[in-house]
């Protein structure tokens, strides 16, 4: 895995004066990619911190090891700051890339592990209707009824789609983990979760009529 290009020394110097990113816009992250354009060691701390607990999340979930999360967390932020030329604010937002960043990363790891390239699908990586976790805790109502309601409505899904529902949402388990756990490749588990969200989501708009 590549090392940091900006020394993680001064990333947390300056990291002490940081403000809040949880409520900046599109706008506000292209912005801080033109100083990074820059080399502005302060606006990579801004998307460093932001960034890395939300890409740990994300590739623990689908690689199921710690500690390759975070060399993949490490990866994507050094592609971050080596190749910032290429982002282009205008085509996408800045987590869309970032995110593209780490499931390529993911991709191209797991088909290195699996020594079999034409069994390792891009829908096993990233689902094409998938949202990064930060814009899901904003705007899906996947993210509110999942986490608020999926008890309550656990029962009306068919066994196979309650087990994965359960282990990923309740219990907090990698998919790859659960994969393995119910003996079915990462696929299946990523169209049970969406078969489920979509009937769970159905359920409690009905309920609301």
């Amino acid at each position: 895995m590549a090392t940091y290009t900006v020394k993680i020394k001064h990333l947390k110097e300056v990291g002490m004066s940081l403000p809040d990113t949880n409520t900046y816009t599109r706008a506000d992250w292209t912005a801080c990619m033109d100083k990074i354009k820059q080399r502005d060691k302060h606006a990579y701390a801004l998307v460093f911190y932001h960034f890395s607990p939300r890409l740990k999340q994300f590739a623990f979930k689908h690689m199921g090891n710690e500690q390759v999360a975070i060399e993949l967390v490490q990866e994507a932020l050094a592609t971050v700051w080596q190749k910032a030329a290429l982002f282009d604010g205008s085509k996408s937002s800045l987590s869309t890339w970032v995110y593209t960043i780490a499931r390529n990363l993911c991709f191209d790891l797991l088909r290195k592990q699996k020594g079999r390239d034409a069994h390792v699908l891009a829908d096993d990586i990233w689902p094409t209707d998938f949202i990064p976790p930060d814009l899901i805790e904003h705007y899906s109502p996947e993210h509110e009824m999942l986490k608020k309601q999926v008890l309550k409505f656990l029962d009306l899904l068919p066994e196979a789609q309650r087990k994965v529902v359960q282990a990923v949402y309740l219990e907090d388990r990698p998919h790859q983990q659960v994969a393995e756990m119910f003996d079915i490749p990462l696929g299946t588990v990523k169209s049970r979760l969406r078969l489920a969200v979509e009937k769970l989501r159905n359920t409690i708009e009905a309920e609301q009529l």
